[in-house]
């Protein structure tokens, strides 16, 4: 089989040529955009003819806005799915797919190894810009085009930026265990080389970044990874996940426009940003707990409306700063895939830094943005920053909600009533933050109850930037438990004398916060049930009770057979009636008895589930799902259902 690198697909001609052994991957300048090392170990280079950018494209301002018809780019190195992922979004997005490679070949009628080859590496490259010039310039709308990593050399990088000037491209990546299989004639170690080489170029030329995260198929001894993707359509699975995975960044990136929005159907409470309900939480990992696989990201979500994801970064020499900071950029991108394939939670992904050097505030600023470009729905920057940095981050947001962050190591002289905790809300809002996040460390229990104070002066000021304002420390978990926004909550099963100084500010469990808000009637017990003609067998009451339970909410789910729905609309007024659970044979029967109808249930002409409003907007209707979230877990006479 003719020697093959990374970025490049083999030719029909090579895939059908008859195995014989390949020359090593380095030996020719032909097979390898690395530079040949002697030691695996040395630091690997681009070869000649690509263009090493001298500044890291996280410094850059980053255009985030485009037309909504504007072509979509995947560009990666070999191996990492590009194709695969290509098919999907045009697919999703009804658009035509577009692959370089194959425009090349329609252009020349031969392959650009082949062209190379006959015409050689002059005319080869000038050739290769006409055609991936022409190319970009004739499907820039409605398209999604695959780019392979031999496209960025010569002049192609350049092409790319300023194709990234109006169009979203998305630089694709894997691990290297994923990428490895593909590429054949590479060694582990130098497939890690070629990630750590070509991110700098990559993401110099690009505006966002997916990691393609690779399935770990549980093997059996007498089972290989193949037979048991076969026998339990585990590849089909896998798909699915990347589809939906891929899907949700294209939404954060470009929206829903010209696509059903199919996916968002089995998860209503997806509609509704988590920071514009009330009392929501999110759950506090860090990097190195996910990619380590020490923490059960299942058990993490219980009760939970996000999951924080936090990046320390580590104090280096300036000699070593762009190797540790290309590491953490992998090791970042593998974690928030792994929290990305786990949940269907917004994820918001915060760096965390004690390190005050000129050297580490440039470092931050470089990892914030990084965690910008993989489009989560919320990022966290500091306030402290420098107004430059604070403007590039903000104008590269596209779609990701900016929490303007200002953490005050000790309490100012008036505490919350002290002018520090206002300029730090104004200068969040001067700079275009969607949230401000305040907090300090609680000097004694009073504190708690100015940090209420001081939130409910800024809701009485008519404040349209959601406020996310508590004390820390173990002084301080009674604010936390009324925070209303986002408070970061721990893991029910992490051990608290584990916990270090990263996580001071996730000293309560969702559990401890809801049993507060309970204890305290901001919320009140509730009573549910599942209503129908024999629900005797019904599991569940079982499986409700022991949610809320696990969630600490004194709800009760019960069971109600009978003949008639006389029984039920008796149910449905009583004051504390929190919802019920349909079946038959009343799913249609029900209907008359409501007041409004959701669009599925609309379509389907049944309904399985009932919730009661307890406010109708002024002109007597219902109001909207922002709406009916708030009156939860509050008890009161039923005026509609």
């Amino acid at each position: 089989m003719a020697a093959i690198h990374a970025g490049v697909k083999r030719s029909y001609h090579q895939m059908r040529a008859p195995e014989r052994s390949s020359p090593s991957p380095a030996s020719s300048r032909e097979t390898s955009p690395l530079r040949s090392s002697r030691g695996v170990s040395s630091a690997p280079a681009l070869r000649s003819g690509f263009d090493t950018p001298s500044k890291d494209g996280t410094e850059l301002l980053r255009k985030t806005t485009f037309e909504p018809n504007a072509s979509i780019v995947l560009v990666g190195v070999r191996g990492v799915g590009k194709t695969s992922l290509g098919i999907l979004a045009a697919t999703a997005y009804g658009r035509r797919l577009v692959e370089t490679e194959r425009a090349f070949f329609e252009s020349t009628g031969t392959t650009t190894q082949a062209y190379r080859k006959l015409h050689g590496a002059a005319e080869y490259h000038q050739k290769h810009h006409q055609v991936l010039k022409r190319t970009l310039e004739a499907h820039s709308q409605n398209c999604v085009i695959i780019c392979s990593f031999s496209d960025l050399e010569n002049r192609g990088s350049m092409l790319l930026r300023e194709y990234a000037e109006r169009h979203p491209v998305i630089h694709v990546t894997r691990d290297a265990k994923g990428i490895q299989p593909h590429l054949q004639v590479w060694s582990l170690e130098r497939t890690k080389q070629l990630l750590l080489t070509s991110g700098p170029l990559l993401r110099s030329c690009t505006n966002y970044e997916f990691l393609n995260l690779s399935e770990k198929l549980a093997e059996r001894p007498d089972e290989g990874v193949q037979d048991l993707a076969k026998s339990h359509n585990g590849l089909f699975l896998t798909l699915k996940r990347v589809e939906r995975d891929f899907l949700k960044m294209l939404r954060n990136i470009v929206g829903d426009h010209d696509r059903e929005q199919s996916h968002h159907s089995a998860y209503p409470l997806s509609l509704q940003s988590a920071h514009c309900r009330q009392f929501t939480l999110s759950a506090v990992t860090d990097v190195d707990s996910v990619v380590d696989a020490t923490v059960d990201l299942d058990d993490l979500q219980v009760g939970v409306d996000a999951v924080d994801l936090k990046l320390r970064l580590h104090s280096v020499s300036e000699a070593k700063a762009d190797d540790r900071m290309e590491r953490d950029f992998l090791r970042t991108a593998e974690a928030f895939a792994i929290v990305r394939r786990s949940t269907i939670l917004p994820i918001i992904l915060t760096v965390t830094s004690q390190d005050a050097k000129p050297l580490a505030s440039e470092l931050r600023a470089n990892l914030m943005s990084f965690c910008q470009r993989l489009a989560p729905e919320y990022c966290t920057i500091d306030l402290d920053m420098e107004d430059s940095q604070l403007e590039i981050l903000v104008a590269g947001k596209g779609r990701t909600n900016v929490i303007g962050k200002a953490r005050m190591k000790q309490a100012p002289v008036n505490g919350w009533n002290d002018e520090a905790c206002m300029a730090a809300y104004d200068r969040a809002r001067r700079f275009g933050c969607d949230l401000v996040k305040i907090t300090m460390p609680a000097r004694n229990v009073a504190d708690n109850f100015s940090a209420q104070a001081f939130r409910q002066k800024m809701d009485a000021g008519g404040s349209q930037l959601p406020l996310i304002a508590y004390n820390t420390g173990k002084l301080g978990r009674l604010s936390m438990c009324f925070n209303n926004v986002l408070t970061p909550v721990k893991s029910p099963s992490s051990n608290r004398a584990e916990e270090t100084a990263s996580h001071e500010d996730a000293r309560v469990t969702a559990k401890e916060v809801f049993t507060s808000l309970f204890a305290s009637f901001v919320y009140e017990p509730m009573k549910f049930f599942i209503y129908g003609a024999n629900v005797g067998y019904s599991l569940s009451p079982l499986m409700h009770n022991a949610a809320y339970t696990a969630c600490g909410m004194p709800h009760i789910f019960g069971k109600h057979s009978s003949a008639t729905l006389d029984h039920f609309e008796h149910l449905a007024c009583d004051p504390h009636f929190g919802g019920a659970a349909v079946v038959q044979p009343y799913k249609t029967g029900v209907v008359p008895l409501l007041n409004g109808m959701s669009s599925h249930a609309k379509a389907i002409g049944s309904v399985n589930t009932i919730i009661p409003v307890r406010e109708l907007n002024r002109d007597g209707a219902i109001p909207d799902d922002l709406q009916l979230l708030s009156q939860v877990n509050r008890t009161g006479p039923v005026k509609a259902l």
